[in-house]
C-alpha cells in the first residue's frame, strides 16, 4: 500500500471561504455547516474529535458525537468516570475538530470545557434507549479489562 498515493485533487463545490461567505457569529457559522454536513451525510454529520491532555501532559483524542449547538457552546455526553472525564476534570481544555471530507470542510473548536447541569444529563441519559442505558451502567469506559494491556 503505498499511502503517498491517497492524496486526491479537490473540487471546487462553489463553497469558496472568504470573510463575505461566512456568517459573523462563529456559533452561527457552526450551526449552519452542520446543518449542511447534516444533509450531506445524515450518518455521520456529528461525528468529531475530542482533544484532551492526560496527567503526564499528553495529548489524547477519542471520537465523541455532537449532542447540542447553541450560543452557549457545543455539547458532548460521557461517563464521568472515563478518561476523557478524569482529564477535563484537571484541565477543562479542549479541542474540538469535525472533518466532513465529502464537504470539503473541516471546523476546529478550542477552549474552556465545562459540565453541563446534572438534570440536563440525567434527561439526555433518560432519552437514551434501554440497551444503551444498561451498557453504560455495565461498562466503564477507558477502564482496562482483567488480563488486558493498558
Amino acid at each position: 500500500m503505498r499511502l503517498e498515493d491517497g492524496h486526491r485533487e479537490y473540487q471546487d463545490t462553489g463553497a469558496a471561504l472568504d470573510e463575505h461567505t461566512v456568517a459573523p457569529d462563529p456559533f452561527t457559522q457552526c450551526a449552519e455547516w452542520v446543518s449542511a454536513a447534516q444533509r450531506a451525510m445524515p450518518e455521520a454529520f456529528n461525528v468529531m474529535t475530542l482533544a484532551t491532555v492526560g496527567a503526564e501532559g499528553a495529548p489524547d483524542a477519542r471520537t465523541v458525537l455532537l449532542k447540542s449547538l447553541d450560543q452557549n457552546g457545543l455539547v458532548f455526553f460521557t461517563d464521568y468516570r472515563s478518561a476523557k472525564a478524569q482529564q477535563l476534570a484537571t484541565n477543562p481544555m479542549a479541542c474540538l475538530l469535525f472533518f466532513w471530507g465529502a464537504l470539503e470542510r473541516q471546523i476546529r473548536v478550542t477552549g474552556p470545557v465545562e459540565r453541563i447541569p446534572a438534570e440536563d444529563s440525567a434527561s439526555y441519559f433518560a432519552s437514551r434507549p434501554r440497551g444503551s442505558q444498561l451498557g453504560a451502567w455495565a461498562s466503564h469506559q477507558s477502564a482496562v479489562l482483567p488480563g488486558g494491556r493498558p
